[in-house]
């Protein structure tokens, strides 16, 4: 079977997918430039390809680890019953080494927080903490 009518035989392993799935199914004898240009031409594969969106952001420069934190609460509500109760992840990383915590929680109270941050702050204490301007953040306690 020639290589081309690969793609358009569903029992084939490389079958609709995309230049990595077709390659790996041909075991490398046909040459991933070559299948690139010709899944190019064909409809199927172009209509289908997701369209992949740049996205800018801000740098965030830092020169070692410890200058800055990033923190945020994960909602996992729905997940309570499978964990023990707990609703929520309090997640903070270095943004430099990448080094993460994640605690979990009960609740989003102040308190619980404030206590979850000092476990964190045990460890290691940045001289930023980046968080968004969520009540759990922006209180009296905290």
């Amino acid at each position: 079977m020639e290589w081309k009518n690969i793609y358009r035989v569903p029992e084939h392993a490389g079958s609709f997918g995309g230049i990595d799935a077709v390659h790996r199914s041909l075991k490398g004898k046909v040459s991933r430039k070559d299948i690139k240009n010709w899944l190019h031409t064909k409809e199927s594969y172009t209509l289908q390809k997701p369209v992949r969106k740049k996205i800018d952001t801000n740098r965030v420069i830092v020169g070692r680890i410890n200058q800055q934190f990033q923190a945020d609460l994960v909602d996992m509500q729905s997940l309570s019953p499978f964990n023990d109760g707990y609703k929520y992840l309090l997640t903070c990383i270095d943004v430099l080494s990448k080094y993460a915590w994640a605690m979990p929680l009960k609740n989003k109270k102040s308190e619980s927080i404030v206590s979850a941050f000092k476990k964190i702050f045990s460890e290691r204490i940045p001289k930023k903490l980046q968080t968004d301007a969520g009540k759990e953040f922006v209180n009296v306690v905290f």
